[in-house]
């Protein structure tokens, strides 16, 4: 098993970092597909999970994160991130994702065109999942069955969405979330297709938290989240990754990646701090009837367990996301829910999941531009376990559901 350790201070991010990457080839495997990305320079970190025979998926995952790296170490894309440390705001924190969706996607176009000049490597591919570090944000772009996890001290939540198929159903209320199939297998990676899909999202930060970036060496060993929990939680970052990998050795055969990044003691304080939710926005979030009139550190508090996503116009907002039922809080756009309603700022989405009720329906489609707190049933829960906050919620959340749901007199 090897085990690396770094401590740094990073550029244009306000918090001293540590940083551990453990990975272990597997019990019995003869070549190790995973790779991994350290470039503090940059601030940047990824870890890939390759596939494909005779190495090619060793060489499509390097093939990935090197192009990955250069994309955002070239000139455009550090103009972008500097932009958004002087002048952070939602149009600045988009085109930072926007440059890390083209990253994932040239990595993707290098991977194809590697394959077509060596017919031997057809079929090679690469999951990818990357953290840029800005100010006090965690920037993430992800794409294929690797998963990002992020360690706060009342919750784990899992940032990113599996690309197998089994998921795709799931988030589309088609099975239910413990549904379990035989083959599940992916369906969107790096080099698989033409065309990749590329999930990005971002995270405010603070001292004690950690982000966890691994493979399915790592995570599909685990059968409950709160043994990963507990893992990533214990010790020093390097003492947490190499019982993530360890377990993953004695649970399965795969290569197994896990990279951690511990968020230290801050040395710069910014005037103009760019929090994930601005004034107009807690505002907008206490709309809501879980939060309204709620006390502010409460409402903090309850936030925390959420993920702040966009869906454009068209898409459907699916009712379960990180194998998970998940609910949203509408801050902007308009989301239609049924043909005769349409709901905006406010509004609660899939109230039920909160507490572990799966119920099919056709699901909301977005009418203008939609931002959303999503939260996990498994996160709110976690909150929840704070007696005060967890029984003001819940007893939000049952007057909300009794009335939302009581049948017509």
């Amino acid at each position: 098993m090897l085990v690396v350790v770094v401590q740094h201070i990073l550029p244009r991010f306000d918090f001293r970092v540590d940083v551990a990457v453990a990975e272990d080839i597997g019990a019995g495997r003869k070549t190790h597909e995973d790779a991994h990305l350290i470039a503090p320079d940059l601030a940047v970190f990824a870890v890939a999970d390759g596939m494909g025979g005779h190495e090619a998926g060793e060489l499509a995952a390097r093939i990935a994160l090197d192009e990955i790296k250069t994309t955002l170490s070239n000139e455009r894309s550090l103009a972008l991130v500097q932009a958004y440390v002087e002048r952070p705001g939602l149009d600045t924190r988009r085109k930072v994702l926007a440059r890390m969706r083209r990253a994932v996607e040239r990595a993707n176009h290098a991977v194809r065109k590697d394959a077509v000049a060596h017919p031997e490597r057809l079929g090679m591919g690469t999951t990818v999942d990357v953290l840029w570090l800005a100010r006090h944000k965690a920037f993430l772009a992800h794409a294929g069955d690797g998963r990002i996890y992020l360690a706060r001290e009342r919750a784990t939540l899992q940032l990113t969405q599996d690309h197998a198929r089994i998921a795709a159903l799931q988030a589309g209320g088609e099975l239910r979330p413990t549904t379990k199939l035989r083959n599940s297998g992916l369906i969107n990676a790096v080099g698989l297709s033409d065309t990749i899909a590329v999930d990005t999202l971002f995270v405010e930060l603070g001292r004690g938290d950690r982000v966890l970036l691994c493979s399915d060496g790592v995570h599909g060993v685990l059968p409950h989240e709160a043994d990963l929990d507990a893992m990533l939680r214990r010790g020093t970052p390097a003492e947490a990754a190499r019982a993530l990998v360890a377990r993953g050795r004695e649970r399965g055969t795969d290569n197994a990646t896990a990279l951690v990044v511990e968020i230290g003691e801050r040395f710069v304080k910014r005037s103009d701090e760019d929090r994930g939710l601005s004034d107009a926005d807690l505002d907008r979030a206490r709309q809501n009837p879980l939060l309204d009139a709620l006390p502010l550190p409460l409402v903090l508090a309850a936030l925390s367990a959420a993920v702040e996503v966009e869906v454009p116009v068209g898409e459907s907002v699916p009712c379960i996301v990180a194998n998970d039922l998940v609910a949203y809080l509408v801050l902007e756009g308009i989301v239609r829910i049924a043909a005769d309603r349409a709901v905006t700022t406010g509004a609660l989405l899939f109230a039920e999941s909160l507490c572990g009720v799966w119920s099919p329906r056709e699901l909301p489609r977005v009418e203008q531009p939609a931002r959303l707190l999503r939260i996990r049933a498994d996160d709110f829960t976690e909150v929840c376990e704070d007696p005060v906050l967890g029984a003001e919620l819940y007893r939000r959340l049952s007057l909300y559901l009794a009335r939302t749901r009581a049948p017509p007199e």
